[in-house]
């Protein structure tokens, strides 16, 4: 799979119905229905919108001194989920974009999700 060097994505506060608030990075082209879904299934508030850019590391490296001069930087990770399904052929692949401190939360967050058996096959 080839790495992606670069993913635009909207940078917002969600905060649930209880009053915790965190960070989260959603892809750009799904950040309406994503928003629609949280507003009205789980009656979360989103606020603090922006546009920003993911650069994987080589090309923040091979450009850091023009991403230097573009504004605030932050360290954010990109988890791929990718699960093959056997019965129909076809490999399901998902991006996650999350601050570096949350990296291994977020990914054991992720594996709940996932069957117990698949997560235990180390596949």
């Amino acid at each position: 799979m080839a790495d992606i060097a670069s993913q635009k994505l909207i940078r917002c506060l969600l905060s649930s119905p209880e009053g915790s608030e965190t960070v989260r990075y959603i892809k750009f082209e799904l950040f309406k229905l994503w928003q629609y879904m949280m507003i009205t299934k789980h009656g979360f508030q989103i606020s603090d919108m922006t546009l920003c850019l993911w650069v994987n590391e080589q090309q923040f490296q091979e450009k850091e001194s023009l991403y230097s001069r573009s504004g605030e930087i932050q360290d954010v990770s990109r988890i791929v989920v990718s699960i093959y399904n056997k019965e129909n052929g076809f490999t399901h692949i998902t991006n996650r974009h999350v601050p570096v401190e949350e990296t291994e939360r977020m990914r054991g967050v992720l594996l709940t999700h996932a069957p117990t058996d698949l997560v235990t096959s180390n596949q």
